[in-house]
């Protein structure tokens, strides 16, 4: 199918990073016997060998800007790199995939991570944050980010009150926004972030993330108080149970797709991207669902946050596909 239609603009800010995704034999897993959760063990004081290594460049802002690029977006990212050969190399890679750099430099360095990889494509990430702390609202470029269509929100910083700027921003400008918020956001609490809540077109987080963040025990309540506040569609995706969104008035659900997992790494960036972009083409919240899982579920058979990722016409595609299982 083909869509004759402008490209939007949307800017994602927030993090990026370079991976490192590692995979040896000698990490094992087991049932923690101190908190809730499976714990990764490695023993101490032995040198182990690498089995398979992966290098690669992570973090919310850049994977969802790779993936609107190639869901047909004109897409910019809005990150803070240091000044290293890790910012050279993402800088280079930007140029190669056409997405606009609106650039805010740190005098930290680039942010890295290290992801242990264990089988059936669940990790543990290592993460040095560096430059993707260190904001300096001065230096963004809001001219540039004035003729958007989208902001894409993700992880970034602790100030609220640069969250509510932006929030504010976009409301000024009649820039829908779009709120995925990292656990250092979160943990400025519900209350200091209300502003930016009550100017949300939607958020996107996931089962754990929004009952915690809430503080509720049920997440359809955790999602109908998200949208009391001002959210127009609260989106909940839960693994392999699937997700639900809520625009409120109703509950919308979607099964998971069967696929074979290898790494999750990116997986709820790529949702984020397949379900903005059909709600982009006026598609209604069932079929951003289907858009958003089949995002999901094509990044997590790769190794790496990009290797999946769709363009607009793969996904209807994949949809179908999995459907036909």
């Amino acid at each position: 199918m083909c869509y004759l239609k402008m490209k939007s603009r949307i800017a994602c800010i927030g993090s990026a990073t370079q991976d490192i995704f590692v995979k040896t034999p000698e990490i094992h897993f087991r049932k923690s016997k101190t908190r809730k959760g499976i714990d990764l063990c490695l023993k101490l004081g032995k040198k182990f060998d690498i089995e398979e290594i992966h290098f690669d460049f992570g973090g919310g802002a850049l994977n969802t800007s790779m993936g609107f690029k190639k869901m047909g977006f004109d897409a910019y990212t809005v990150i803070s790199l240091g000044n290293d050969s890790i910012a050279k190399k993402i800088e280079m890679l930007l140029k190669i995939e056409k997405i606009n750099l609106v650039e805010v430099r740190s005098e930290k360095e680039t942010g890295f991570s290290v992801i242990f990889r264990k089988p059936k494509g669940d990790r543990t990430i290592m993460t040095y944050r560096g430059a993707n702390n260190e904001w300096d609202e001065k230096k963004m470029q809001w001219d540039k980010l004035k003729k958007m269509n989208w902001i894409y929100l993700s992880s970034f910083g602790t100030n609220s009150g640069f969250l509510e700027k932006i929030a504010l921003f976009c409301k000024k400008n009649k820039i829908k926004l779009v709120f995925n918020p990292g656990a250092s956001q979160r943990k400025i609490g519900l209350e200091k972030l209300k502003n930016v809540v009550k100017n949300c077109y939607a958020i996107i987080l996931n089962k754990e993330e929004t009952c915690e963040w809430t503080k509720k025990n049920n997440e359809l309540d955790a999602m109908r108080e998200l949208n009391e506040m001002g959210t127009k569609i609260v989106v909940l995706t839960d693994g392999r149970k699937g997700s639900i969104a809520f625009n409120g008035k109703k509950f919308f659900r979607q099964k998971a797709f069967d696929v074979e997992r290898k790494d999750v790494t990116g997986a709820g960036d790529a949702f984020s991207v397949g379900f903005i972009s059909a709600l982009d083409r006026k598609k209604p919240i069932p079929y951003a669902l289907k858009w958003g899982t089949a995002s999901a579920c094509s990044v997590i058979t790769k190794i790496g946050a990009h290797n999946g990722l769709l363009s607009f016409e793969k996904v209807e595609k994949f949809v179908k596909k999995c459907e036909k299982k």
